[in-house]
């Protein structure tokens, strides 16, 4: 029996529109963030979705918050689910980065599957619990269409991971804010059915 699990990312926070990196910065959405949040829950509010997970950051909690209130279920919290540590970059701007890491911020946007961020952790760590929070989901949920909120790093490594493929597909992938991505797990086997849908923010 398989289990559906619909992936969205959080709604916008001023961070991602002016370029900080914000890895475990707890910063909640911004309002065009709860617009998209909202635009999600109305997309999906005739979907049978039976339980609602979140990473336990701000922006996702809130997100997951607006989307499960059309299916009057609880958001249960997953630290798995949360955005890369970043470390040392944590709050910092690209340009800043670029700057004063020429070499490391080289390597981490041609080799990202290689890389650690300085007190950070690198994708492959990202994968490995990103992928066991997707199992721990996936089995309590045969028969059923389940949602979770998370980040833009988790969702590229679980797609990674459905595709059968290394980390350094990552600078391949787009997941936008309010993205809807869709998976699926039959027999064991995890099936990528939706990629960054979003049509719903588009009208």
């Amino acid at each position: 029996m398989s289990a559906t699990l619909i992936l969205v990312r959080h709604g916008q926070t001023d961070w991602n529109v002016n370029g900080r990196y914000m890895g475990w910065m707890d910063e909640d959405l911004n309002q065009e963030g709860v617009q998209q949040a909202e635009r999600v829950a109305q997309r999906l509010d005739q979907w049978p979705i039976s339980a609602v997970f979140s990473s336990p950051l701000k922006r996702a909690v809130r997100t997951a918050e607006i989307v499960a209130r059309p299916h009057s279920v609880a958001v249960e919290v997953i630290e798995e689910l949360g955005e890369m540590r970043l470390g040392g970059w944590e709050g910092m701007f690209a340009g800043d980065i670029a700057a004063k890491y020429p070499e490391l911020w080289q390597t981490w946007r041609t080799n990202p599957g290689d890389f650690r961020m300085p007190g950070g952790e690198s994708l492959g760590e990202v994968r490995e619990r990103a992928v066991r929070a997707f199992g721990r989901i996936t089995d309590r949920s045969e028969g059923k269409m389940v949602l979770a909120v998370t980040h833009d790093a988790v969702v590229r490594v679980l797609v990674a991971h459905c595709l059968g493929v290394v980390e350094d597909i990552y600078r391949r992938l787009e997941v936008g804010n309010a993205s809807i991505t869709v998976m699926e797990r039959d027999g064991g086997k995890p099936r990528l059915r939706v990629l960054n849908d979003t049509g719903h923010l588009e009208g």
